[in-house]
C-alpha cells in the first residue's frame, strides 16, 4: 500500500548507519512515507552548521546520508553541543513525530517535548528484556532462540517507554548482517503501522512490565571469552553472529586465543581431552558437543 501524503504525520527520522538505520527508512519510503529530515549522529566535531541542506559528495554507498541523497531529503549532521540549534530546527519544521533507529546518543529532555507525538525508537529486542546499547551481542551471547524488535516511545529512561509494536523474529541466522537485515525489515513494518494508526488515532501504547526488565551495557573484555558450560552449537551461532564486531576468544590452557571463525559444531561428539589442536584448527570440548575453530596464530 502506497500512502497518500496528506494521509501520513510530518515526520523525521534519527540514525547512525548500518541495516538497522538504513532498511526501514528504505523500506518506509517505498510506501509513500518519507520523512521532512534526516537527522545523522556526526561524531567527527568538525563545525559543519545546521543548514538543511541535500547530502553532497562524497557519500558512502549504504550508508544513511547517500540513502538521504537517493530520497532527496535534506539531511542535519547532529552534533553534540549543538542541541539547542537541533531544537530550533524541529520546531520550525513543525514534526508530529521523531523515528529513530540505531542512534548512539540520548536524546536530551531539551528535545524530548519538541514533537506532538514524541519520539519513537526501533530496539532490536523484545522488550522490556534487553535494555541497553548492545542487545544484538546479549542476546547471542545469551544463546537466544527467539528475539525480535520493538517499536517503543524514548522517554528519559533508557529503552522504558511504552511500545507501539513488537515483531518475535526467530534466531535462524548465522551471520550478523542477516539478522540485522531482517530485525530491519521487521522494524520498517513496525514503523508503517504505528504512523497508520497514528493518523487513524487508533494508536494503543503498551506500558512495558518492570517486573520483566533486563539491561545489560557495553561490553568488557571478558564478556568476549567463549565459555564451554553450554552446547557447541549455541557458541558456533554465536561466533557466527558476532566475529565481525567483537574479538571473541577462548583461554587454552591459560592462553587467550584469537577466534577468527567458527568452522562446524557436532553436539553429539566428545573429545578424549578438554581441547586438541588439528593443524590451524582448534577442536574444543563443550557441556554437550564439540566446536572447531580457527584461531590467531
Amino acid at each position: 500500500m502506497t500512502l497518500d501524503r496528506t494521509q501520513i504525520a510530518k515526520f523525521v527520522y534519527v540514525g547512525q548507519g548500518g541495516p538497522l538505520s538504513t532498511i526501514p527508512l528504505q523500506n518506509i519510503s517505498k510506501k509513500g512515507l518519507l520523512p521532512s529530515v534526516i537527522i545523522i549522529a556526526d561524531k567527527s566535531q568538525r563545525p559543519t552548521g545546521l543548514n538543511l541542506l541535500p547530502v553532497q559528495p562524497p557519500r558512502v554507498a549504504g550508508s544513511l546520508a547517500n540513502l538521504a541523497h537517493e530520497l532527496g531529503v535534506p539531511v542535519i549532521d547532529w552534533q553534540k553541543g549543538y542541541e539547542a540549534d537541533i531544537a530550533e530546527k524541529l520546531i520550525d519544521i513543525d514534526v508530529d513525530v521523531a523515528i529513530m533507529s540505531c542512534f548512539p546518543w540520548r536524546i536530551p529532555d531539551l528535545l524530548l517535548g519538541i514533537p506532538k507525538q514524541g519520539w519513537w525508537n526501533l530496539h532490536p529486542s523484545l522488550l522490556p528484556a534487553y535494555r541497553g546499547p548492545t542487545p544484538l551481542f546479549w542476546q547471542a551471547r545469551a544463546g537466544e532462540m527467539q528475539t525480535g524488535i520493538s517499536l517503543h516511545q524514548v522517554t528519559s529512561t533508557l529503552d522504558s517507554g511504552a511500545i507501539l509494536g513488537q515483531q518475535v523474529v526467530p534466531m535462524s541466522y548465522l551471520d550478523g548482517r542477516e539478522w540485522e537485515s531482517a530485525l530491519a525489515e521487521q522494524g520498517a513494518n513496525l514503523i508503517e503501522r504505528a504512523l497508520q494508526a497514528l493518523v487513524e488515532n487508533s494508536l494503543q501504547p503498551c506500558v512495558q512490565r518492570e517486573g520483566e526488565a533486563s539491561y545489560q551495557g557495553f561490553p568488557q573484555a571478558r564478556d568476549m571469552r567463549i565459555a564451554t558450560s553450554g552446547t557447541a552449537s549455541a557458541a558456533h551461532r554465536f561466533i557466527g553472529l558476532m566475529k565481525a564486531v567483537y574479538p571473541l576468544w577462548f583461554e587454552i590452557n591459560g592462553q587467550r586465543l584469537s577466534v577468527v571463525e567458527s568452522i562446524r559444531a557436532d553436539d553429539s561428539a566428545v573429545l578424549p581431552s578438554s581441547h586438541q589442536f588439528r593443524s590451524d584448527n582448534l577442536q574444543i570440548q563443550f557441556k554437550k558437543g564439540v566446536l572447531t575453530v580457527k584461531v590467531a596464530s
